[in-house]
């Protein structure tokens, strides 16, 4: 009797497509998570009010909202998601630039949104690239990795921040920081491009079943055309495929024999229905690179010819089912509780610890550490536990977490609650973003659309309500608005959620 397999390991593929996608947002986490406290700090340079400083917060989120609804038809005209980054990364770095050059509101204030534009479109195409490329099983932990990664690059971001402004450089020499971080990542990473077995994002066509099953490690698939690829080249319907009919026996009489070997390895890959139509591939694949000497290949079971299903309806916000939207809520809560606590910490650190503006501003590090660390465990956790259960245990740890930061004056105290409750933060939105792709049903860009709608939302609003409370009845009472949005986005999580989910998986 043979020995038992060991179970294998659950794990993301990190090719080098993989790990670019990770970095580019890793970029752009150093932007947001030095732009939260840079707002504080212009606040003071200005001499504005709170609310007023906020606008900056609003003026990001209208940009980020022009960017989410835009997002979808800048990935396909820019001919997919490498340029459409790269390309969201140069405007990034100009807008930074366009709001460091002149501290005036009439200046600023439409830098934020620009800048808004170019995130939006980073946050967009970052997830469906990884969804696209990793898939249902792997694809939310490869989401969270990538923000795990963009965590650990915006712990420096505060730092930077609040070294420059205690050394006198100027908290806007940190900002600008963003543009060299683009460079070099370029120079190192420029050449990277997306796997040849991912279908191109300009409108392809759907991954065959060889290219998925080669792709995800669970077998060798010949890499040449398939039937169906030259009945795409030849033609549809009857026409077609006897034309590509024509072209596999052509083939079949000029070329060498394949092994019946890697047939069978290539058959043992799938399982199910699936066999069948790999049995018809692979056949068709020893036919086309024989070599002049035909290959006695038994004929696969094929079901009767029918007419070419017709093409699918192109995807509205009608097509996105009542659970995505109910998921959405909770993903603008989350977005909301992370603003709040990124934007105005640093102002309850002056206020209740003392601080100075500099040291006050390093209380983003904390919250930004603490997502470091989660986003770090976090993909592992979510090939694990049941998703729904692991974002409902994020919101109990980020609402002890806020307890903990608002109920002292003490400053290490504080620290410690902001880094509890940044744990709490880092599954929050990306496990929220990667639920609502999934259950888009299959329209991962309108999904992250309105996921970053949400965010761009949650940013416009959240923020400058609590800065415009602040204004009234001090930033101590204001901060109360927190456990509200954890309660809202609990319920909003139980109500749109259903049992029996598999670990890292989530049913649609």
């Amino acid at each position: 009797m043979s020995a038992t397999s060991p179970e294998p390991v659950l794990r993301v593929r990190h090719d080098s497509w993989t790990r670019l996608l990770y970095l580019q947002l890793g970029a752009f986490a150093f932007f947001l998570y030095a732009f939260s406290p840079s707002i504080n700090l212009l606040k003071d340079d200005l001499h504005l009010s709170a609310s007023v400083a906020g606008l900056h917060s609003t003026c990001y989120a209208i940009g980020v909202t022009g960017g989410s609804m835009s997002a979808p038809w800048y990935i396909r005209r820019m001919g997919g998601s490498r340029p459409a980054l790269w390309w969201a990364l140069v405007g990034l770095s100009l807008s930074v630039g366009l709001f460091c050059a002149v501290p005036a509101l009439p200046v600023t204030l439409p830098a934020a949104a620009i800048c808004g534009v170019f995130g939006a479109l980073m946050c967009i195409a970052v997830p469906s690239a990884l969804s696209r490329a990793h898939g249902p099983e792997f694809g939310p932990a490869a989401i969270t990795e990538a923000n795990a990664v963009a965590a650990i690059v915006g712990v420096a971001a505060p730092l930077a921040v609040g070294g420059a402004a205690a050394a006198g450089l100027g908290w806007r020499t940190a900002l600008l920081l963003v543009a060299p971080l683009s460079g070099l990542l370029y120079v190192a990473l420029g050449r990277v491009r997306e796997p040849d077995w991912l279908a191109a994002e300009a409108g392809a066509e759907p991954v065959s079943v060889g290219e998925a099953v080669e792709a995800y490690g669970l077998g060798s698939v010949a890499e040449l055309e398939p039937v169906d690829a030259a009945v795409a080249r030849s033609g549809s319907g009857e026409g077609g495929r006897e034309a590509a009919a024509e072209q596999v026996d052509a083939g079949s009489r000029a070329k060498a024999e394949l092994p019946m070997s890697e047939v069978a390895a290539d058959l043992s890959a799938v399982g199910g229905d699936s066999r069948e139509l790999a049995a018809s591939r692979v056949a068709a694949d020893a036919l086309v690179s024989g070599g002049g000497r035909e290959h006695p290949i038994p004929a696969p079971r094929t079901a009767p010819e029918s007419e070419p299903p017709p093409s699918a309806p192109q995807a509205t916000f009608r097509s996105l089912p009542r659970r995505f939207w109910l998921n959405q809520v909770a993903g603008v809560c989350a977005g909301a509780i992370e603003f709040c606590l990124t934007l105005w910490c640093a102002t309850l650190l002056q206020n209740r610890a003392h601080l100075s503006a500099g040291v006050a501003a390093t209380g983003v590090t904390a919250v930004v550490a603490g997502m470091a660390v989660g986003r770090a465990a976090g993909g592992r956790l979510a090939l694990r536990v049941p998703i729904d259960r692991l974002i409902l245990a994020a919101f109990g740890t980020n609402l002890v977490g806020f307890a903990l930061f608002w109920a002292t004056s003490n400053p290490v105290l504080m620290f410690g609650g902001l880094a509890v409750a940044g744990l709490g933060v880092s599954l929050q939105y990306p496990l929220i973003s990667a639920r609502g792709i999934e259950m888009s049903g299959g329209h991962a860009e309108l999904a992250g659309a309105v996921n970053m709608f949400g965010s761009g939302l949650a940013a416009g609003t959240a923020p400058f309500v609590l800065g415009f409370l602040s204004d009234r009845v001090g930033i101590h009472t204001a901060y109360l608005l927190l456990p509200g949005f954890i309660l809202a986005a609990v319920a909003a999580v139980v109500v749109s959620g259903r049992r029996g989910v598999a670990p890292g998986t989530i049913s649609a």
